[in-house]
């Protein structure tokens, strides 16, 4: 998830390009300030202003400094629940579900999650969840390669070559899937 402050740009439902500032919501935890999995959201500002650039910048730059309902450009409050990070609960009233989902593709773009169980013998089948489409992994080792597959059909083969494991036939488009393979691979018993 998103720790640091992120200025993204979605599209409204009128078309045209908006920009959204995303501050995540910290907690204190004794003397440290932890990222929750909440995220304020308000109007960011546009690169491009138009005829009233410099009375833009400066109302935006005075309501950079309020939190909350009491900045003017608020846009409500996103809220990730439970173990993963699709379960999401928007607060407000000013985006519509088609543009809060925009932001929502956008923060979970970045991530991805790996499910497996704490048993040595599943660390090479697991579960991987990514843009709203959980697969189902499984690697099966034969004499010196890995077949992969996804969702129970054959997806790849993976050999050792000179000095490290690589992806010899077949093909898996995303690269943090692969990744996860590689690192699996590697460190099996």
């Amino acid at each position: 998830m998103l720790n640091n402050p992120a200025l993204i740009q979605i599209v409204r439902d009128g078309g045209r390009l908006a920009a959204v500032d995303i501050f995540p919501v910290y907690s204190q935890d004794g003397e440290l300030y932890v990222a929750t999995q909440a995220f304020r959201l308000y109007e960011g500002y546009p690169a491009e202003a138009g005829e009233d650039f410099e009375e833009h910048l400066e109302r935006y730059l005075e309501s950079v400094e309020l939190e909350g309902e009491a900045n003017p450009g608020f846009l409500g409050e996103l809220h990730f629940n439970g173990t993963t990070i699709y379960e999401w609960k928007y607060k407000g009233g000013s985006l519509s579900e088609a543009e809060v989902l925009q932001i929502v593709d956008l923060l979970q773009d970045k991530e991805q999650i790996f499910l497996s169980g704490n048993d040595p013998d599943t660390a090479l089948s697991f579960t991987y969840d990514r843009f709203h489409e959980r697969k189902y992994i499984q690697l099966v080792a034969d004499e010196g390669r890995y077949l992969v597959f996804i969702n129970g059909s054959f997806s790849a083969e993976i050999e050792m070559m000179e000095e490290d494991w690589e992806l010899t036939s077949g093909d898996i488009d995303d690269s943090y899937l692969l990744t996860e393979i590689l690192t699996r691979i590697r460190t099996s018993p």
